[in-house]
């Protein structure tokens, strides 16, 4: 299992050693065996021979999270064929430059996604399949058919776009031993059996819900189940009812969302209990018995809540940290690192760090700040990405001749412990040339009751807040003022600017705070598009 070089040989291992196993379903569905999988994966494969596909051919898959999606992309990459798994939430303009981009000759696209595509899209694609029945939609006349071909440890397995928040995706190669090697990783951080139960949240194309998710799943002989109703937001409880996972991953936004709205107004719901929460004793046995009950609405049987993709808020955390019961778990990677290099898992973490190096993994901190210990974090590692595909001039910014990978991430480290501040990209420099982290800022104004989401830019030299308010706090607070809404409204966002920078150094103190109506745009795992708001 551990010793497995490709997908090839991982699929191949856990066919024949869990081959009756439970392996996925829709949740409510019976799930299809390993057996079963594998056998779906060779129909698929005979599709794809015959429609021309060989050696490190490209495929697209675009589709919403389903067993089908697993059977296309063990079939593609099984064969030494490359998938190409794009973001359901990418636009038509990205789906389509992507498409182009790659040189897929071929696209799986689920009904509920065909919409998003253009003529435009297809006009060097040779075959279109409907990823939910494997039916031709659309064909080209081809040269020749196709071949299988064993992949080897160096062969491109997967070309990632990335959704990012600088606006431009790149296609990130990963081979199959990134990948390979990655899932020994992931086994060194929590070794995962065949009992565990995954409930899948995030995209599959994206590479934290693909590589801990999917893959590990399959090698481990583990089963998994894909929440499939609209919207998730009111529907996710039930499938955490119906599945009772031992495993979740997810994001952030997720958990904080659920203390801001749900928990934390619990806990501070009478008089007696905010003044109980100021006493660190009664805090612990009141976040304690909160959590415990978190994690019986989770089904009672979560082992590993995975939260990666950005940096936890801080009152989340702790909330996390007191209360004992709930196994979160903390994860920071790129997608060009497939993706995990620093975890902890739910024995290991500390309160704003993310843990230590996984298994093989070097990393070091270039330029660092002698007064604040901040320094790019470089990585060199056997799940470092090949390159950016066909575009030599941006790898070579990143990778350097010895194989380091500059994350672009500036980070601290303590007694083998790892902070993330934030991207080189976003920091603001300051009139007095110290660093400012926008995150930072953002998360001290998310915990406040008013606030659902913000982003912090710099506008001629000030810092400015935009911010999303939360609609009920707000009208709570609208009743309170007898002038009119639009003074009422001035004087709340100064009840917040002042609350705000009480909390924040002198460096980070805002200057504005403006009012976003409209829900902020964000990526795969979340995190708002910031280059849609400087």
């Amino acid at each position: 299992m551990l010793n497995s070089k490709t997908l090839h040989e991982v699929l191949e291992y856990s066919v024949k050693t869990f081959a009756n196993n439970p392996l996925m379903a829709f949740v409510g569905e019976k799930p299809i065996t390993f057996s079963e999988f594998s056998q779906k994966v060779l129909q698929v494969q005979d599709i794809l021979v015959q429609r021309g596909i060989g050696y490190q051919d490209k495929v697209i898959i675009l589709s919403q999270n389903s067993p089908s999606w697993a059977i296309t992309y063990f079939a593609i990459v099984d064969m030494g064929a490359v998938v190409v798994p794009l973001l359901p939430d990418f636009t038509k303009e990205e789906i389509t430059n992507c498409i182009n981009h790659s040189d897929a000759k071929m696209v799986f696209v689920s009904q509920r996604l065909s919409k998003k595509t253009e003529k435009e899209a297809y006009q060097y694609v040779e075959t279109i399949i409907n990823l939910d029945n494997f039916e031709i939609i659309d064909q080209k006349e081809i040269q020749s058919i196709g071949k299988k071909s064993i992949p080897q440890p160096q062969d491109l397995a997967e070309i990632i776009y990335t959704s990012g928040t600088s606006g431009f995706s790149k296609g990130v190669m990963l081979t199959h031993g990134n990948l390979a090697s990655q899932l020994v990783q992931i086994h060194y951080i929590w070794p995962i059996s065949e009992k565990d139960v995954y409930l899948s949240v995030l995209p599959l194309s994206h590479t934290f819900e693909n590589s801990l998710g999917l893959l590990t799943v399959v090698m481990k002989g583990a089963s998994m189940y894909f929440h499939n109703k609209l919207p998730i937001s009111t529907t996710f409880m039930e499938s955490v009812k119906i599945v009772r996972p031992t495993t979740i991953l997810t994001v952030p936004l997720f958990i904080e969302k659920a203390y801001r709205n749900v928990i934390k107004p619990e806990l501070e719901k009478t008089v007696l209990r905010r003044i109980l929460l100021t006493s660190h004793l009664f805090k612990r046995i009141m976040y304690r018995k909160a959590a415990k009950k978190l994690y019986k609405v989770f089904g009672g049987r979560l082992t590993f809540f995975g939260i990666g993709g950005a940096k936890l808020d801080g009152e989340t955390e702790l909330f996390l940290r007191l209360g004992k019961h709930f196994p979160y778990a903390i994860g920071y990677g790129l997608t060009e690192t497939a993706p995990l290099i620093i975890g902890a898992n739910p024995h290991q973490v500390s309160w704003q760090t993310t843990g230590f190096p996984v298994k093989d993994v070097q990393v070091k901190l270039v330029d660092i700040n002698p007064e604040t210990n901040e320094g790019e974090l470089w990585v060199k590692a056997p799940n470092v990405m090949k390159g950016y595909y066909k575009n030599p001039e941006l790898t070579q910014t990143v990778l350097t001749e010895d194989g380091w990978f500059k994350t672009g991430d500036l980070v601290t480290e303590k007694k083998g412990r790892y902070e993330i501040k934030g991207r080189i990209k976003n920091v603001i420099v300051g009139a007095t040339g110290e660093n400012i982290y926008p995150e930072e800022i953002e998360m001290v104004l998310n915990q406040h009751k008013l606030v659902l989401e913000s982003v912090v830019v710099e506008r001629k030299g000030k810092l400015v807040a935009m911010v999303q308010f939360n609609p009920e706090e707000l009208e709570k607070r609208l009743a309170i003022y007898k002038e009119d809404a639009t003074k009422a409204l001035d004087y709340i966002k100064k009840d917040l600017l002042k609350a705000a920078n009480e909390r924040l150094n002198r460096f980070s103190k805002l200057s504005l705070i403006i009012e976003t109506k409209a829900d902020f745009e964000k990526t795969a795992t979340l995190k708002i598009k910031r280059y849609l708001y400087k």
